[in-house]
């Protein structure tokens, strides 16, 4: 009966909807949608069973009939799902154990309880609504009397495993849920929640070996580094001390590795047993506690994706911080943005405001050359109040690479801008003129996108994950010169200031009398660069905050190679196994990693939407990476066949790092779907918990889609794939090199 009434609802939407997005309206109705389902289903079941091959063939071409009838209904995207079909009580339950698809459970007030006490289930609606964390204690403690004064009653038993349910994902109390299980599962009343209860105590137990994994690696980890502490401490004039604890230290790195490989295979296991017992994804965030402890459900946060915007955002806080201002950034070009933003750091290192600045040494390379490159950043550490480090140099791996490539593949990938301990800035964008000069500009330059947070609490979290890379004994601080710096380049770096704050104030090109040559050369480049881009002259105009939401923001971060966090990945697989109804992907470079190809199988068999949006090689700047997706797109439409993969293919390149799920979650960041951000890089996200904010974030990207071609494959009677539509027919350049590269698959981990 609820199921006929959402559908009315919502067809009665859709015909609402029709005259602004009749396209989208057609897939709302889920007709074509369950369709397409129930024909692949006939067609895999034929095969598997050894049917006839006529009857495979005919159920194969219903198959491709269903799929294209689906596909065309929704053409360039859909509109936001509407708020009521997210915040159902259906959606709003958490899954029950034994269902190897994953769905959901019923709440207390599920129709298995139609009859129950209206006590109970009122209850049970409160506690697993959007407050059941607030109104925890309280309801456990109704239902313990409940079950106290009704101890033979049929819901008894159901009120028990609730209570279970609760301590572990409201309390996060294992054990208390472990005892409340025992009980029941050595009930002999309890029917079929005794088997409910052994599975779930099954998965519990799992939890505990996982955190038991998870101690050994830190001991392993804290091991690894001391003792490369100890031996990058010695001196090489104990040349013979130095070599003996370089050998220990090889040892320890050996241990961590084969231990760290082994917890990866138990890794994939656990999170196939865990996910039928993961929660709804705005349930899976509140269990989230972010790595220094502190929360906000009331930050204030803004969408960015409009290129000159990142901009002004970053020139603002920057140029109007008061006490401290923390940057990371893999990639700071030499070109007027990067200059500029030098500029403005020198400006507030002369006004004493506290400045925190890391960039990559892979990423940037112009800034962090010792030679002719340090010279202008050693105008800002001239300082006392400025610290400026470089990530992950080179030649600090050089001696253990050839037991891990990976180790001078290593980055910081992180985007990081917190001012004041205050305001905060994330996203995908780099400081570079092609992350924010718009499009009629530049038209390659990229799609990205950012959030901008006004939250402490919230600054406080990012500032603790620029800490956590910041600190590290692999880096090394770039110092002014002992005798003072050789080549000033300070009035070059003001004249970058001077000239890009006069010009985004719409003041025209900045011009100076007289200086020294270098200066003026320097001021003529800076101008016939600025001249190009003609729309940048709105920054009077700007508002930080404009258009900003009221959200609950979580700051979820990774740590480079070997580093002991990566609450990104664990967290986005509890998120698509938590997701109820749609994911979207909107990411530059997708080479599916085991976790996350296996997550979203598992969330394709609970017939969950999926939208990937991502690059085609007309678009891209990663060959390698179009390499990979090549010898894998046919296969992912087939195998997660709920799955549409939509492509840029002009000029303009996607660079944004994005995901929605059920129009509950956005989360924004510096993450990519590839085992580089998986299992090499730092990387950091927001996630904002917000149905407002999502519906923004689904919009931005379904109008991405929408200028978008769409990749398809149609499958003949034996199962082969074929493409319909793909990579082939969107070719870049070296095109050639692409379909090589494609069968190199044993460097898909380092891509």
């Amino acid at each position: 009966m609820r199921t006929s009434t959402r559908l009315v609802l919502l067809f009665i939407v859709c015909l609402w909807l029709t005259p602004v997005a009749g396209l989208w309206a057609a897939d709302d109705s889920r007709a074509l949608y369950d369709q397409y389902l129930a024909s692949y289903k006939k067609y895999q079941d034929a095969v598997s069973a050894g049917a006839s091959e006529d009857e495979v063939k005919q159920l194969a071409a219903a198959f491709n009939q269903a799929r294209a009838a689906y596909e065309q209904s929704v053409s360039g995207g859909q509109t936001a799902t509407p708020d009521n079909e997210w915040s159902s009580s259906e959606d709003q339950s958490l899954p029950l154990p034994g269902r190897s698809s994953g769905t959901s459970s019923g709440t207390g007030s599920g129709s298995s309880d139609q009859k129950a006490p209206a006590a109970l289930t009122s209850t049970l609606k409160e506690l697993w609504s959007s407050n059941g964390r607030k109104v925890a204690d309280k309801a456990i403690k109704v239902l313990d009397r409940y079950i106290a004064a009704n101890p033979d009653s049929t819901y008894a038993v159901k009120a028990k495993y609730e209570v279970a349910k609760a301590y572990e994902y409201l309390k996060g109390d294992n054990e208390a849920s472990t005892k409340v299980l025992n009980d029941i599962a050595g009930d002999p009343r309890a029917g079929a929640y005794a088997k409910l209860a052994q599975d779930r105590l099954k998965y519990l137990d799992a939890c505990r070996q996982y955190s038991q994994w998870k101690t050994v690696l830190t001991q392993k980890r804290n091991a690894m580094d001391a003792a490369y502490s100890s031996y990058r401490n010695t001196s090489w004039l104990a040349f013979p001390v130095r070599g003996a604890r370089w050998v220990g230290y090889v040892g320890k790195l050996i241990s961590f590795q084969k231990a760290q490989n082994d917890f990866e295979e138990f890794e994939l296991k656990f999170e196939e047993l865990a996910a039928p017992y993961v929660p709804p994804v705005d349930v899976a965030f509140d269990l989230f506690k972010t790595a220094n402890g502190s929360e906000d459900e009331s930050a204030t946060v803004r969408l960015v994706y409009d290129n000159n915007q990142g901009w002004y955002a970053r020139w603002k806080l920057i140029n109007e911080a008061r006490s401290s201002i923390d940057l990371q950034y893999f990639i700071v070009e030499d070109d007027i943005f990067g200059m500029a933003l030098c500029g403005a750091l020198l400006k507030k290192a002369r006004e004493g405001i506290k400045i925190r600045f890391m960039m990559d040494a892979r990423g940037t390379k112009g800034f962090t050359r010792k030679l002719m490159g340090q010279d202008f950043i050693q105008e800002l550490v001239a300082f006392p109040n400025v610290e400026v480090k470089v990530f992950n140099p080179v030649h600090t791996n050089l001696a253990t690479m050839l037991l891990d490539i990976r180790k001078i593949m290593s980055s910081n990938h992180d985007k990081i801008v917190v001012v004041d301990e205050e305001y905060a800035v994330i996203g995908g964008r780099n400081v570079s003129s092609h992350y924010f000069v718009l499009p009629e500009d530049m038209p390659e330059c990229y799609r990205d996108c950012d959030v901008v947070i006004h939250s402490p609490a919230v600054a406080k979290q990012l500032a603790y994950a620029f800490e956590e890379e910041f600190k590290p004994l692999k880096q090394y601080s770039i110092q002014k010169d002992l005798w003072g710096n050789i080549d000033i380049m300070s009035k070059e770096l003001e004249a970058a200031l001077k000239a890009m704050d006069f010009y985004i104030r719409g003041d025209g090109l900045f011009q100076v009398k007289g200086g020294d040559k270098r200066t003026v050369k320097a001021l003529t480049e800076y101008n016939a660069e600025l001249s190009q881009y003609k729309l940048m002259t709105r920054f009077e105009s700007f508002s930080l905050l404009e258009g900003s939401h009221v959200a609950a923001v979580k700051i979820i971060d990774k740590h480079s190679l070997f580093g002991e966090r990566n609450d990104i990945t664990d967290q986005l697989v509890k998120f698509i196994d938590g997701a109820r109804q749609e994911i979207i992907i909107q990411n530059p470079y997708v080479v599916l990693t085991e976790r996350a190809e296996a997550a979203l199988k598992r969330a394709a068999k609970r017939g969950v939407r999926i939208y990937i949006h991502t690059n085609s090689p007309a678009s891209t700047d990663s060959l390698a990476t179009q390499a990979m997706f090549y010898g894998d797109w046919k296969r992912i439409l087939k195998e997660i066949h709920t799955c549409r993969i939509f492509t840029y293919y002009g000029k303009r390149k996607l660079h944004a790092k994005n995901f929605c799920f059920d129009g509950k979650l956005g989360i924004i960041g510096t993450y990519n779907m590839d085992y580089m951000s998986e299992d090499i890089n730092s990387e950091v996200v927001a996630a904002i918990k917000s149905t407002a904010f999502a519906r923004e974030l689904r919009t931005e990207i379904f109008g991405d889609i929408a200028q978008s071609k769409e990749y398809k494959i149609s499958v003949d009677a034996n199962g082969k794939v074929h493409a319909v539509f793909g990579p082939d027919d969107l070719p870049g350049k070296n095109t050639w090199l692409m379909k090589v590269m494609s069968k190199m698959t044993f460097i898909k981990k380092l891509i």
